[in-house]
């Protein structure tokens, strides 16, 4: 099986660096450019999806939306996939966070397992928030290397699959490398353990 994962294109907010979370914002002009540029390459990607999900947020159903056309599978909406939540800290730069909050921030960033933003998830939480739904997308996926899904999803959730499911690592969540705006990641399940694939299968490359 094969698991496509997605990250949605730009916001306005993304632009100017601020922690967006549970905040329901649209893309912005580039990033609506980037979810049709997106859904243009895929399309000569792979074979044609089984299925279409998409956290609930305006950002990622905008980028979901273009997929959902160019390969006429229908789209399901996911709450469990949304992006960890910032609580009191959404929308702020990190400079504003340290100003207004800076011990209780750098407590977070030291231990984001143990401590979370006020009214906001730990890492744990969205961990186990993610890690419940997907079990049962697992579950319930054949073993059929054809059989692909997709997720279009946020930065945070698709570097906690990074670290927790493809490197077994989830301690090694700051120091992921994730996904820019608009970028796609191929992982395939080899009966063992998910390996990742290379996206090249494009026309013309």
């Amino acid at each position: 099986m094969r698991w496509l994962w997605v990250r949605h294109g730009e916001t306005e907010m993304n632009r100017q660096k601020r922690y967006l979370g549970h905040s329901d914002v649209s893309l912005n002009e580039q990033g609506r450019n980037e979810a049709k540029e997106l859904a243009k390459r895929l399309m000569y990607a792979g074979s044609k999806p089984v299925q279409l999900y998409s956290s609930d947020m305006r950002r990622c159903v905008q980028t979901a939306q273009p997929l959902a056309e160019a390969w006429n599978v229908p789209l399901t909406i996911v709450p469990a996939l949304r992006e960890l939540s910032f609580g009191d800290w959404e929308l702020l730069t990190y400079e504003q966070l340290m100003e207004q909050d800076g011990e209780r921030a750098t407590r977070w960033y030291d231990d984001p397992f143990k401590h979370a933003p006020p009214n906001g998830e730990s890492l744990r939480q969205l961990g186990e928030r993610v890690d419940h739904w997907l079990h049962g997308v697992f579950a319930e996926t054949s073993a059929d290397e054809s059989d692909t899904k997709v997720f279009v999803t946020h930065g945070g959730v698709i570097r906690w699959f990074q670290t927790a499911w493809l490197e077994r690592e989830p301690s090694r969540y700051w120091q992921m490398e994730g996904l820019k705006h608009g970028e796609a990641l191929l992982v395939e399940w080899d009966g063992q353990r998910w390996m990742k694939q290379s996206l090249t299968n494009e026309r013309g490359s």
